[in-house]
């Protein structure tokens, strides 16, 4: 089994090599009999989710017999791990054809019936929007006698957004953290300013919450603020 785990009390990534793929197609609630419209030797299974969203995707890498998939149709595949344990996967949206073909799906635990597309992700489930440097944490809740607390959280990181979501949210990676207590996985309401690697610009992000304070520490905005 190959398997990448990137995990703390709110983030959860795996990818796992699977075998004897096939792919049925999924009709919600008509009950109709189907037969499989892919048969695949071997591929790649991801799963993983931040916060409220979750994620899970398939990605088809070796020899395949395709017998009519339609990109944003909607299927349901069996396989099975290196270990030889079946594995079904949630219903999940055609995001590929060709070269080989991919399934994904993002769903939100915090108000059912919500699903979009997602891309097969192999190495992280987020995505690196822009450089930053100069990043520090800003604590409105506890002033000091000149004002607003300030903490140097480190001078290199990117702004970043997740690769999949319903819907996606922005947050922010940091290399090498220097993090306060308040600012440790689980903190919630956290506010952070930065400036932009490229420009200078400044900018601050609000209503984050930390939800890995190793390195790269990452905070993500809650309820799409």
């Amino acid at each position: 089994m190959e398997m990448q785990r990137d995990q703390e009390a709110d983030m959860e990534f795996s990818v796992d090599r699977v075998t004897d793929i096939q792919v049925f197609p999924y009709f919600g609630s008509v009950s109709l009999e189907v037969s499989p419209c892919l048969s695949a030797t071997d591929g790649s299974y991801a799963r993983g989710g931040v916060e409220v969203m979750a994620y899970e995707a398939l990605n088809v890498e070796g020899t395949f017999v395709d017998v009519g998939l339609q990109a944003g149709a909607t299927y349901v595949a069996a396989c099975k791990n290196d270990a030889g344990v079946p594995i079904q996967t949630h219903w999940m949206y055609c995001t590929q054809v060709a070269p080989d073909p991919a399934f994904g799906i993002s769903r939100n635990h915090r108000v059912p019936g919500i699903y979009a597309p997602a891309p097969f992700l192999d190495t992280s489930l987020f995505v690196s929007l822009e450089p930053l440097r100069d990043i520090v944490g800003v604590d409105a809740q506890r002033p000091t006698d000149l004002g607003v607390s300030e903490f140097k959280l480190s001078n290199t990181g990117d702004l970043i957004a997740t690769a999949f979501g319903a819907p996606h949210a922005l947050g922010i990676r940091i290399e090498d953290p220097f993090l306060p207590p308040h600012f440790l996985t689980g903190a919630r309401n956290l506010s952070i300013l930065a400036k932009s690697g490229r420009t200078g610009q400044s900018f601050g992000l609000t209503g984050l919450k930390c939800v890995s304070a190793s390195s790269p520490a990452i905070f993500i905005q809650e309820d799409g603020q």
